[in-house]
């Protein structure tokens, strides 16, 4: 019978040596996959950040034209309307088209008329259901020049 009491002692010192290495090695995959998830996230307003300054760097030196910055900024994946140039990025950042587009740059003229022109940069990630999370968005001051 003692023989038989240690066997079954062993048994569950086993079992919850593998119970607490289970709860363990499952804190540790959550871990890892928030740090990705943080990685992702980081990486994408990095990104964000370049295309926002690039446009607004561009539009600054185009002095307000938000048509010439356009055709610098993308000649072929790019749209203007109403004011408004809207550029697409694809899960890579590189430009592509509305239909396959997973990040939107929009570069939105505000007062067309004034002697300082405002305008607003806004980088965002489009998610599922088309709705768009805003990544980084940029004021931009432009002098018209007196021509």
């Amino acid at each position: 019978m003692n023989e038989r009491s240690k066997s079954t002692l062993f048994l569950m010192e086993q079992i919850i040596v593998i119970t607490v290495f289970a709860i363990c090695a499952a804190a540790c995959v959550k871990i890892f996959v928030v740090s990705f998830l943080m990685t992702v996230d980081s990486v994408d307003i990095r990104n964000a950040l370049h295309a926002a300054e690039s446009a607004a760097e561009t539009y600054k030196s185009t002095a307000g034209d938000t048509g010439m910055a356009l055709r610098i900024l993308s000649n072929e994946f790019g749209y203007y309307c109403d004011n408004t140039v809207s550029i697409y990025y694809d899960r890579n950042w590189r430009p592509a088209d509305s239909g396959n587009a997973f990040f939107v740059l929009h570069l939105v003229k505000q007062n067309a008329g004034a002697p300082v022109v405002l305008s607003d940069v806004t980088v965002s990630r489009k998610e599922s259901g088309g709705w768009l999370t805003e990544l980084i968005s940029l004021p931009v001051a432009v002098r018209r020049s007196e021509r």
